[in-house]
C-alpha cells in the first residue's frame, strides 16, 4: 500500500509538473501590434491598397471612420483618441496609427515589435519610467501652421541628438505615422487638445514643443517611417528616394541608406511616388 501511495503521488506531480508547464506556456502573454488608420469614405480606393498591404505583411488593423461626416482634421484624432480610451488592447501593446490614403506598408509585422523595442530603447524610452511617443520626422513641414521659430526649434532638437543622423534633413514632425505602447498613448496622445477644424500637424507640433518635449521622438533615423519629398520635386520621381532591393522580397529600401522602412508615405499629394511604390 505504501509503494501504491508513492507511486500515486509520483504520477500526480509528474501529470502537475507536464501539463502545469504545458498551461504557463499557452498563458504566456506575447505582445501584439496593432495598426489603426482613418478614413470615412466608403469604397475609397487607396484604403483598399492600404488594407491590401497590411493583410500581405500580416498586421492586425482596424479603420475609423465610415460613413462619417468630416468636419477637418480634428475628425480623426478625435477618432483615434476615443479608440485608445476604449481600447482593450494591452498597456503593453503597440500601436501604429497611420494616414490612409498616401502610406504604404514595406515590411513584416513581426519585424516590427524587435525594430520599435530596439530603437524605442535607444532613444531613451522605458515603459515604467519614461513613456514616450515616436513620430515620423520629414524633411519640409507640409502646413503653413507652423512658425519659422517652431521649425528652427524643430532643426536645433535634431541636431542636438547623439550619434543620430538626420536622414536628408528630415527635422519636422509628420503627425501621420507613430508608434508607441498603449499606455504611453494614453499618457500622451490623449492630452492632445484638439478641436474638429483644427491643422493636426501644428497643434501635436506644438503640444510637443510647448509641453511634451521629452515625450516626443521622432524616427530620424527612417528605421521604421520614411517620408517622400514632393517639394521641388514635383511631376518627377526625384524626392522618390526608393528603389526595390531583389534580396529583401523585393521591399523598397532608401536609396541614399539601404535603410528598409516598415511604412512610408507621400505626403503632400505625392502622386506619382505613391503610384511608383504600389506599381499602379
Amino acid at each position: 500500500m505504501d509503494l501504491l501511495k508513492v507511486l500515486c503521488l509520483l504520477i500526480i506531480l509528474i501529470f502537475f509538473l507536464f501539463f502545469g508547464k504545458l498551461d504557463i506556456k499557452e498563458n504566456m502573454k506575447s505582445k501584439k501590434v496593432f495598426v489603426l488608420s482613418y478614413e470615412n469614405e466608403i469604397n475609397n480606393d487607396h484604403q483598399k491598397y492600404l488594407e491590401d498591404k497590411l493583410k500581405h505583411y500580416d498586421y492586425t488593423y482596424k479603420f475609423l471612420g465610415s460613413g462619417e461626416k468630416w468636419k477637418g482634421f480634428g475628425t480623426k484624432i478625435k477618432a483615434y483618441q476615443n479608440f485608445i480610451k476604449n481600447t482593450k488592447l494591452d498597456d503593453d501593446d503597440i500601436l501604429v496609427i497611420i494616414d490612409s490614403r498616401d502610406i504604404y506598408v514595406n515590411r513584416n509585422s513581426n519585424e516590427l515589435l524587435k525594430e520599435f523595442e530596439k530603437l524605442y530603447k535607444n532613444r531613451g524610452g522605458d515603459f515604467d519610467n519614461n513613456l514616450k511617443l515616436l513620430f515620423s520626422s520629414e524633411i519640409a513641414c507640409c502646413t503653413t501652421g507652423i512658425s519659422l521659430e517652431s521649425k528652427q526649434r524643430m532643426k536645433d532638437i535634431a541636431l542636438k541628438q547623439e550619434n543620430i543622423k538626420q536622414v536628408d534633413g528630415s527635422y519636422h514632425l509628420n503627425s501621420g505615422m507613430c508608434i508607441g505602447y498603449i499606455k504611453a498613448y494614453k499618457e500622451i496622445y490623449l492630452k492632445f487638445d484638439i478641436e474638429y477644424s483644427d491643422d493636426d500637424q501644428t497643434k501635436i507640433t506644438n503640444y510637443w514643443l510647448d509641453n511634451y518635449f521629452d515625450k516626443i521622438i521622432l524616427d530620424y533615423e527612417q528605421d521604421i517611417f520614411s517620408n517622400a519629398h514632393k517639394w521641388g520635386n514635383k511631376g518627377t520621381l526625384n524626392g522618390c528616394n526608393y528603389e526595390k532591393n531583389k534580396s529583401s522580397n523585393n521591399q523598397f529600401i532608401i536609396k541614399d541608406t539601404n535603410k528598409c522602412p516598415f511604412f512610408i508615405q507621400t505626403p503632400a499629394k505625392y502622386w506619382i511616388c505613391y503610384n511608383y511604390l504600389y506599381d499602379i
